[in-house]
């Protein structure tokens, strides 16, 4: 007698296999028009995120990292920004060429995203139980009592305590740890294939943040979903990446694996956001990176960073320098004149030394 076979339903997916280029951002371009200016937030932008993996998108505030992840599941627009070129392809398929529709059906359902303040992100008149259960009723097709039974198991698995009580609860009765706790799993609800962090941990204390990040990790191999983690806190990205991709102004300014980023820097950006990270076990002065983020309506000319650079040569205020391959090395890019001139240097280490000849 033939076992009866399980019905498929909306929830079970094809997972990916681990390694596999999962998201592809080529050429990204994302601009907002404004009363004054054309303002170029995202300038050809490309990486790719692997499944099973985390790819981590570093830089200082205004560098348009949240910006990438908001066109990727197109929601851009509703901020008053428009996609002005590229490609985003997701499973292979191009999602700037989806319809409203079908976009609706990879949003929370296919890629996930965890906000960056979870207070603002949930409704403060809504249950708990009321908001995780709208995306498995919308995206898993639950009827009232299934959501509720997967919304407990969820808040078990993302370790919210007594979660019976809480799913009855209002988001200005959690504690922002527990509210964190909440996104993850409105986020892991159906499953996604891909996770965005959008600061997974701001305004979190450093004893959450390591329980979040934590929490983050063992799902990932649970689930085994690829993770694009944004932040600017290169201590969460050393703990918690594969590969890293270096964004200022707009642009990728170096892509590497993460233990190679960190030992040996090759654009003077990434040297400087080392450098000014306190070290535990050394005494040396943190050396700060001088000036701002420039305004992306007006940008410098040449490569937007040779303001602030202390390598910058001759040609940095003319060229901007193109994102390129390391020589003997294609798992690295950097984009920059003197790493380009001068391959085998080795940024931090010169960087405290012009440091030290300011000082003197």
């Amino acid at each position: 007698m033939m076992k009866a076979q399980p019905m498929k339903t909306r929830a079970m997916k094809t997972q990916p296999v681990k390694g596999d280029v999962l998201l592809s951002v080529k050429g990204l371009k994302v601009q907002f028009r404004t009363d004054h200016a054309l303002v170029r937030a995202v300038d050809g932008v490309s990486y790719e995120v692997r499944a099973g993996e985390t790819l981590a998108v570093v830089g200082e505030s205004g560098s348009g990292k949240s910006v990438t992840a908001m066109s990727i599941l197109r929601l851009i627009e509703s901020q008053g920004g428009s996609v002005a070129g590229g490609s985003i392809e997701f499973g292979g398929k191009n999602l700037l060429a989806l319809s409203e529709t079908e976009m609706r059906r990879v949003r929370g359902n296919q890629i996930a995203m965890i906000f960056q303040e979870p207070m603002t992100s949930l409704n403060p008149v809504y249950t708990i139980g009321n908001q995780i259960g709208e995306t498995l009723r919308l995206h898993r097709g639950m009827n009232e009592a299934e959501a509720r039974q997967e919304a407990i198991r969820l808040l078990r698995l993302v370790q919210l305590p007594d979660p019976e009580q809480r799913l009855d609860g209002y988001p200005h009765q959690l504690s922002g740890g527990m509210r964190q706790r909440v996104m993850i799993a409105m986020a892991l609800s159906c499953q996604p294939k891909l996770l965005i962090a959008d600061e997974p941990t701001t305004a979190l204390d450093v004893t959450v943040q390591a329980q979040i990040l934590e929490l983050m990790q063992e799902l990932q191999e649970r689930l085994g979903m690829a993770i694009l983690l944004i932040t600017h806190d290169l201590g969460v990205v050393a703990t918690n990446a594969d590969q890293v991709a270096v964004m200022y102004a707009g642009r990728i300014v170096e892509r590497a694996p993460v233990v190679d980023l960190f030992e040996s820097p090759k654009h003077p950006y990434t040297a400087g956001l080392l450098a000014s990270l306190p070290q535990l076990d050394k005494r040396s002065e943190l050396i700060p990176i001088a000036g701002n983020v420039p305004d992306a309506s007006r940008l410098p000319s040449g490569c937007p960073f040779h303001p602030r650079c202390a390598f910058r040569l001759d040609i940095c205020d003319r060229q901007d320098p193109p994102l390129r391959a390391l020589v003997g090395d294609g798992s690295r890019a950097s984009a920059c004149h003197y790493v380009e001139r001068h391959p085998d240097a080795e940024l931090l280490p010169l960087l405290a030394q012009k440091r030290r000849q300011e000082i003197s």
